[in-house]
């Protein structure tokens, strides 16, 4: 008899227990905060006044408050402990990517602080519809940390945000309320950058919608001031399942599926809120015509951060990005 996929319940958010187990032997731990409620049998549909408001694991406002701050989003069906442990994979080379090149400029990572948001997409194998619905609501929670962020009397320093896979649609969903409110004048700040990594979710993400069913963000470009896209054709899982289930490419294949949207994006950025907006698109395909450093090739969805030379050229772009 086959094995029965199950449409599970998301776990809930993480311990501080479990957090101190998983941080306790990095350099610089991480910060948690997120969206899954603090109990599992609440977590069997979506629900705004869950999954819509973010709660701290870890830490708080203040300890991030007039830092440099990098937030990262994790993927689809990825559980709490799950997320805990990806976090520390990726923050573990992030901060000596950083602490690295920060040496060469005299100074180190004591103004940085890193931040997980975690999210109900712990849905089980083939619900990935069902994910998109969290990762809608989550948004939203992550669009209420940044503004509380922002609203304190020190807010950061500067914001960057990685994503992985689908967590994408989290992390485009809330620069697009963000960026909704910057366009009306009811915020100030928008988020430094954005590095979306092996993104699921449809390569044309930043165009209209043509049917309310879909999940699109073209309001996002106002809430940001620069996204980097790494995309990789040899990523099996966006190749895969990713196509079969959406009928459709996805962003972190091979990129946006024109550019005159994007393109159309910074012009309105530009005369609306007199400020730049641009786009960078880093192809670690094996075959990449650009990136020919072998460090780099992505060959599978998960290939993102397996080695130092990844968040080297990672921090770059950050510290780029924040003008030290």
């Amino acid at each position: 008899m086959g094995r029965v996929v199950v449409n599970q319940k998301p776990k809930r958010m993480p311990t501080s227990v479990r957090i101190d187990e998983i941080t306790s032997g990095m350099k610089k731990p991480f910060f948690v905060a997120g969206c899954r409620g603090d109990n599992t049998q609440k977590n069997g549909a979506p629900n705004s006044e869950i999954h819509g408001n973010y709660t701290f694991a870890s830490g708080d406002g203040s300890n991030l408050a007039g830092k440099h701050l990098i937030i990262f989003v994790h993927g689809y069906n990825v559980t709490a402990d799950e997320s805990l442990k990806s976090a520390q994979g990726f923050f573990s080379f992030l901060d000596a990517s950083l602490s690295k090149t920060l040496s060469k400029k005299g100074t180190d990572t004591a103004n940085y602080e890193y931040l997980l948001f975690t999210w109900p997409g712990d849905t089980g194998v083939i619900y990935f519809n069902e994910a998109q619905e969290f990762a809608q609501y989550s948004g939203a929670a992550l669009y209420k940390l940044l503004d509380m962020l922002y609203s304190n009397p020190s807010p950061p320093l500067s914001v960057a945000i990685v994503s992985h896979s689908l967590g994408a649609h989290v992390l485009l969903r809330s620069l697009a309320i963000l960026g909704e409110r910057l366009y009306r004048g009811k915020a100030k700040n928008a988020v430094n950058c954005a590095l979306l990594l092996g993104a699921a979710v449809e390569d044309d993400v930043f165009e209209r919608a043509d049917d309310e069913n879909e999940y699109h963000f073209p309001e996002a470009a106002f809430g940001v001031e620069k996204i980097h896209f790494g995309v990789s054709r040899s990523d099996d899982v966006l190749n895969g399942a990713f196509a079969i289930n959406e009928n459709d490419s996805a962003l972190g294949y091979r990129g946006p599926e024109s550019m005159d949207a994007l393109q159309s994006l910074t012009r309105r950025v530009e005369a609306v809120l007199h400020r730049a907006f641009s786009f960078e698109i880093h192809d670690f395909t094996p075959s990449s015509p650009t990136v020919m450093n072998p460090d780099l090739y992505v060959r599978h969805h998960g290939d993102y951060w397996v080695n130092q030379s990844q968040t080297d050229y990672y921090a770059n772009l950050l510290l780029k990005e924040q003008l030290i």
